[in-house]
């Protein structure tokens, strides 16, 4: 075969799709130019922490993404602030602020870098040094999403040329084009020189020929294939045996210069080959295909059931275009939607769109259904649900259940279909691990080993086992484990319980909007500070910066104003700290509670910063702001856990740290006389508050009972005790004294 020839051989099996282009080896096998190695208890630890680590990566794009998303285009500085606090980014939000359009550019841009992660390289160990007490590390890295390759030879390298060749398009409806694949073969050994040519679609090419796969026909015809390729790929010779599967003849070894054939689990090639219908010498594992039409039956399986049942395939081609309002009705039920406000001719356009392979997201999109439906008989906001028509789902009343449901039945219906029809011509598209094993097995003797099989969570560690032995290498492909049932049962429980609180605040906002005094504007009222009030003065130094902060509390003690002084700092920052907290003073005189203030300031970061001298409660702040605040909390709010060293206030005592009395709890009489701040909203040990106003109550009671039960006294003294006590008890002239009890007898009192 001259160059010009195979020039254009190359070019016509390329524009069929019977051939793909010249690509690297590494592309098209992951695994491609990585050593084997022994396997160890280390190295699988270390494959499941890389892959779990790229699975936190994709998820934390997508859990910011939709925060950004939450915000809206225009969203204020104070719902930025709550962000913030409930774990958005800084960086993330300053990105988005810094760009037009920023905050759905930035959310897009997150989502298609958590699409595009990178997973990391197959992990590739020797075959022969996996065994049975590696398995339990080897399924949990296999539950991280993992992919191991136990290898019985070394790979090729990942920069060596290489071409894939679909053997399945080489069936026409009149069989097996012998002479197209063997030209094709020759063209791509020839032009690959070294290289690798990778044998792909052999399971279909049986199907596309009528055979079970799980058939001695099928796989000896697949052996056939395998056989006929490497012999003119490479000049190998070809059996009489395998030629005469096919009705070709035998063929001798040539001497010339020749590539490696072999049966690799491919890298996904849509693009490269779209006809393509199964990797490697796996089974097909789906028999839809989409194009601009419609779904129709892939080009193989069409040709299956012409070959065992033609009269069938127009039924069946109809029961799988007409498969979409069979899964909207299994999905969520025409009723349920209708009484959700769904109208008919909106449950048209998304039995339509499922009947056109659309997946449930995008069937209940802004893009299927229109802006007319979504807010006219929904009344809902078209543009939050571009894409996600789940969302939509969900704003509706479905729970994530129904959901889920709904999107596993509209996955299968059509290949479910599909299947049950096949299993009626006498053909199975799913068939178990042995018959798997069997035909990777035929297919590598042909070709004398370079034969690879792909095990997933299917059929596990036994199929890989019994792979091994057979001498074929092995494709571990782990899928990343959804949460168990505990933690699923937990997040929902979660999830119920954010609910609920989201609720209650709502309805408490409400209730604080209807019964808050209004100034006549619809706001609530500024509650002014006394004209002479308490506070106090706490002297501090942060990270050799001094701070003055000064506090002015109303008259039940609570924090109404602050104000910050700093020394040394220059015009520009002590002008925009007093500002601050200007700006803080009137939000708690405006009802704001010190407690968002410090939800939101404390643990913010900048300089100065370091270690805090002067107060006895805070040893290091991360700014100035976050000592502040942290200090306020400490002394108003009584949060010690935002502390750093627990000291017990004390006067003459030192409460039980001495035995003697602990502080008493704060009053509101105590608030009358001294600052709850300064006293961090306890009552000092050597203070004690009388109730002064019930004593001088009590005291001028007794004198005015004092005062009206008391006797006239006479003037003479008492001649028993000596005491001006005496008070006449008759009109016969006997008295008594008040202080000795003495009664006198006829005592007449002595004229002054």
């Amino acid at each position: 075969m001259k160059a010009a020839e195979i020039e254009s051989v190359l070019e016509a099996a390329e524009a069929d799709g019977l051939l793909s282009p010249e690509i690297e080896f590494g592309a098209a096998f992951r695994a491609a130019g990585r050593h084997r190695r022994p396997m160890t208890e280390e190295s699988l630890r270390n494959v499941a922490s890389a892959y779990a680590s790229a699975g936190l990566l994709g998820a934390s794009q997508i859990a910011t993404a939709e925060m950004l998303e939450r915000l809206g285009d225009a969203p204020r500085n104070a719902e930025l602030a709550e962000a913030i606090a409930s774990g958005l980014p800084q960086d993330i939000l300053e990105e988005a602020l810094r760009q037009p359009d920023g905050f759905s550019r930035t959310a897009d841009a997150l989502r298609i870098a958590a699409a595009n992660v990178q997973p990391p390289p197959t992990a590739v160990f020797s075959a022969n040094s996996a065994n049975s007490e590696f398995d339990p590390l080897l399924l949990a890295a296999l539950k991280e999403g993992a992919e191991i390759f136990l290898a019985q030879e070394d790979v090729a390298p990942a920069r060596q040329a290489s071409r894939l060749l679909d053997v399945s398009l080489a069936i026409s409806p009149d069989g097996l084009e012998s002479d197209l694949l063997c030209t094709v073969a020759e063209a791509a050994g020839r032009s690959l020189g070294d290289g690798v040519l990778l044998i792909n679609g052999l399971g279909a090419a049986v199907l596309s020929l009528g055979l079970p796969y799980d058939s001695d026909e099928g796989r000896a015809v697949a052996a056939a294939l395998c056989a006929v390729v490497k012999s003119f790929a490479t000049g190998a010779s070809l059996s009489a045996a395998h030629a005469g599967v096919l009705g070709l003849e035998a063929r001798r070894a040539s001497s010339r210069k020749s590539c490696n054939v072999a049966i690799l689990p491919i890298s996904d090639f849509a693009d490269l080959m779209p006809d393509c219908e199964s990797e490697g010498a796996a089974p097909v594992c789906t028999v839809l295909t989409y194009s601009d039409e419609g779904p129709t039956l892939a080009r193989c399986a069409r040709l299956a059931i012409s070959r065992t049942a033609p009269e069938s395939l127009p039924t069946i081609l109809e029961r799988v275009a007409n498969c979409g309002g069979e899964d909207l009705e299994a999905a969520l039920g025409a009723d349920r939607l209708k009484d959700r406000g769904f109208s008919d001719a909106a449950l048209d356009r998304v039995s339509r769109a499922l009947s056109d392979g659309l997946p449930l997201n995008a069937a209940f999109s802004r893009w299927v259904l229109g802006d007319e439906i979504i807010s006219d008989d929904l009344k809902l906001a078209p543009e939050k649900f571009d894409s996600d028509g789940l969302a939509l789902l969900s704003a509706m009343g479905f729970s994530r259940k129904d959901i889920a449901k709904a999107e596993a039945a509209v996955d299968g219906t059509a290949e479910d279909i599909a299947a049950a029809e096949f299993r009626q011509c006498g053909l199975e598209l799913h068939v178990s691990a042995e018959a798997e094993l069997a035909f990777a097995s035929a297919c590598a003797e042909a070709l004398g080993g370079n034969t690879a099989i792909r095990v997933t969570g299917r059929n596990g560690l036994d199929m890989a086992d019994a792979a091994i032995a057979a001498g074929l290498s092995t494709l571990l492909v782990g899928i990343r484990a959804p949460a168990n049932d505990d933690v699923a049962d937990r997040m929902e429980q979660i999830l119920a319980l954010a609910d609920e609180l989201a609720i209650e605040s709502d309805a408490s906002f409400a209730a604080d909007e209807n019964t808050s005094v209004s100034d006549g504007h619809g706001q609530s009222a500024r509650t002014r500070l006394p004209d002479r009030r308490k506070g106090y003065i706490q002297k501090a130094s942060v990270g050799g910066h001094k701070v003055y902060l000064h506090t002015g509390e109303f008259e039940d003690g609570a924090l109404g104003e602050i104000f910050i002084d700093m020394h040394k700092e220059g015009a520009a920052f002590r002008s925009l700290m007093n500002n601050f907290a200007i700006a803080t003073s009137i939000g708690l005189q405006y009802g704001v509670p010190l407690e968002e203030f410090v939800d939101a300031f404390v643990f913010t970061r900048f300089e100065p910063a370091g270690a805090v001298t002067g107060n006895d409660r805070i040893t290091k702040a991360t700014s100035i702001l976050d000592y502040i605040f942290r200090e306020l909390a400490v002394s108003y709010l009584g949060r010690d856990d935002l502390a750093e060293v627990d000291v017990t206030h004390d006067g003459l005592g030192r409460g039980a740290g001495d035995a003697t009395r602990e502080p008493a709890e704060f009053t509101e009489e105590a608030a009358q006389l001294i600052s709850r701040g300064f006293s961090r909203g306890q009552l000092p040990d050597n203070i004690v508050i009388f109730d002064k106003k019930r004593e001088e109550k009590q005291a001028e009671e007794d004198t005015e009972t004092e005062a009206l039960n008391a006797p006239d006294y006479l003037s003479e003294a008492c001649p028993n005790c000596g005491s001006f006590t005496l008070f006449q008890i008759s009109e016969d002239g006997e008295a008594e004294c008040d202080t000795c009890g003495q009664e006198l007898q006829d005592f007449t009192e002595v004229p002054s």
